[in-house]
Parts: C-alpha cells; structure tokens; sequence
C-alpha cells in the first residue's frame, strides 16, 4: 500500500511539474480544444431554439400556428374549373414520413382544404381522386382551367428541406412561378424554386398546370407542420391567393 501511494504521490507530483513547466506543449492544443467545445454547445442549443416550435420529442409542446383569414373576402372567382390532384392514395401511400403519416393522407387534407377555399370564393373545383381511392397517371388527366398536383417528398437524408413547384411547357412556367411566389409569402421551408420536369400528370395537360412537393416528410420539422392542421390551412390559404394572382395577372 505504502508503495502504491508512494507511486501515486509521484505520479502527481510529476504530472504538476508538466503543467507547470511545459505550457507550450500543451496550452495551444487545450486552448482549441475548449473552443471546439464551446462552438459545438452553441451550434447545439442555437439547433434545438430553432426546432423548438416543432416540438421537443413525441409527446412535446409545440406552439400553433395562427392564422387571420380577414382578407379572404379580396378573393373571388368567376367559376373557373380548378382541377386538383392529391397525389398517390390507395394502395399507393406515397412517401413514408417520420411521423407515420402518409403523403397521400397529408397532401389529401390540403387538398380539401384548398377546394373549401376556392368554391367559397366561386371556383368550381375538381378532385382527381377520392379519400383513399387510388387513380392511376392516365386517371388523373382532366379538363379544367388550371391544374394542380400535390406531393410531399421524402430523401435518405433527413436534413434536407424546402418546398419545389414545377413544370412541364413553357405556357405552364408562369402559373408555376406564381405558385411558388405565393407558397413563398406563407411556407416556413426553404423555397427551392421552380423547376422544369416530365412529370406525366403535368406533360399529359395542354394548360397551365403544375405539380408542388410542399416539403419533406423525412425532415422531421417539414413532417410536423405538414401534418398540422393549422399549416395545412396556411398552406391552402397560399395555394388559393397563387390561382388568384395568377388568373388576375398580379404575379
């Protein structure tokens, strides 16, 4: 025991003197060490202020988003068919989310949502499929004034956000612009633009037509607030002041 402590005494005794007398050695590798520690707690805290109105956890309270809808009396339409179509449904669900809520389920909501809002204010309103009805590509080609698809997406990489609207012809692009300027004023995601693409339920249209991933539902903040009832809302409140502007030259 006697020998054990004596080798202890000299072990600290020695470890005091490499403190004492070798700074150099050790001060500027400790000195970036505890800046990195520092920096890595800032980035932290400054992730969960930011996530923080999406919840803490499962079971976690989150703040709701309000909504004022004073000025939906400044909207009105002249009995334009609008042709909606919520994407997937069926026995095709869509993209898995991390909530367990489908893509077809969500973008469905919107849907309805956003076909409440247009027929209050005098469009004429028409659904490509029904709640949990499956329509094929071929199926979900209508005649209307104007077409829009929903989706959600969902990447291997959960980091990755933002909302995309896109089109097929050029006689299409300025109704896809509009759109994504007005998803601009209400989404809380990063707006990735808009986007030339062969999606058929658009290429199969001769009229301005355009298909919007509103998020992704394997980031967990897009997933939440697309799920939300009340961002849903907002999300249709968006989509009908885009058919607006458009229809009223406004973009």
């Amino acid at each position: 025991m006697n020998g054990l402590n004596k080798g202890t005494g000299g072990f600290l005794r020695a470890f005091t003197g490499f403190l004492k007398h070798r700074k150099p050695v050790y001060i500027i590798p400790l000195f970036f060490i505890v800046s990195a520690m520092v920096i890595i707690s800032a980035v932290y805290f400054l992730f969960q202020a930011m996530t923080a109105f999406a919840g803490s956890g499962e079971d976690g309270e989150w703040t709701r988003i309000t909504m004022d809808f004073d000025q939906e009396s400044d909207i009105a339409f002249n009995g334009e068919t609008i042709v909606i179509d919520p994407g997937h449904g069926g026995r095709d669900p869509g993209a898995p989310s991390v909530s367990g809520k489908t893509e077809a389920e969500i973008v469905y909501s919107i849907a309805v949502k956003t076909a409440e809002t247009l027929e209050a204010a005098g469009a004429n309103v028409v659904f490509t499929r029904g709640e949990d009805e499956y329509a094929s590509l071929d199926d979900r080609e209508a005649e209307g004034d104007l077409f829009i698809s929903l989706h959600s997406d969902a990447m291997e990489d959960p980091s990755i956000t933002g909302f995309t609207t896109f089109y097929t012809y050029d006689h299409q692009r300025d109704f896809a612009e509009t759109m994504n300027a007005a998803l601009d004023e209400y989404s809380s995601f990063r707006n990735r633009g808009t986007q030339q693409s062969n999606f058929q339920v658009i290429w199969q249209l001769d009229y301005p037509a355009t298909l919007i991933e509103l998020g992704y539902l394997s980031n967990e903040i897009d997933d939440r607030l697309l799920s939300d009832e009340e961002y849903q809302a907002l999300m249709a409140r968006a989509i009908v002041e885009g058919i607006h502007d458009y229809l009223n030259g406004s973009a």
